[in-house]
């Protein structure tokens, strides 16, 4: 019985051991930079900071006349060493500047299942045939955003500086022009433990 009770004991310690050492806390949006690296804060500032200056463009807006044009995006080209989800990036880019209300974005990502949708309204006969949407009847983008993140890095004496920089093109497609553009830097610093770890 005694041995019993000690094996029960020394489960139940192991199990709540077990549990102390998983541990989950939720941080702070911006918080202490940890290494030289890019991190979440930093691209989410940066992303904030050039649709702000896209938005707040007086001349750009004046010139694009309230008529929410209608733009297409391409994924940001990473020529860093940096392993980012460029993906996620775009699609940040997209989401601030849709909740603008000042442009609309092209969907490239149109599927047979869209195609099959439309062509069953244009042709099954139950549909009012003037409100029918056929192939062909997407709006096209008057306007193209892309950029690229790039990056210098070097060490010295132990430190190692990093530079980072985001740059942003919008160009008409109509005339060629690129009509607004902007580049955001960040610059990190790292320096190595003397104790060698």
């Amino acid at each position: 019985m005694k041995t019993t009770t000690m094996i029960m004991a020394a489960c139940a310690a192991a199990l709540l051991a077990g549990c102390a050492t998983t541990t989950a806390r939720e941080t702070q949006l911006d918080r202490k930079a940890m290494t030289a690296a890019l991190e979440p804060q930093d691209v989410r500032r940066t992303v904030e900071k050039m649709v702000d200056s896209m938005l707040q463009d007086q001349e750009f807006i004046k010139e694009i006349g309230g008529t929410r044009p209608v733009l297409d995006i391409s994924g940001i080209q990473n020529r860093s060493t940096m392993h980012l989800d460029m993906t996620s990036l775009t699609d940040s880019i997209r989401t601030k500047l849709l909740r603008s209300r000042k442009f609309r974005f092209m969907d490239r990502t149109t599927s047979a299942d869209d195609l099959q949708f439309m062509n069953d309204q244009a042709l099954n006969g139950l549909t009012d045939q003037s409100k029918a949407i056929r192939a062909g009847q997407q709006s096209a983008a008057q306007m193209y955003l892309y950029g690229a993140l790039t990056e210098m890095r070097q060490q010295v004496n132990g430190i190692t500086d990093r530079y980072y920089k985001f740059t942003l093109n919008l160009k008409d497609l109509k005339s060629g022009e690129i009509i607004w553009s902007d580049e955001q830097e960040i610059r990190k610093e790292q320096t190595k433990s003397t104790l060698g770890f």
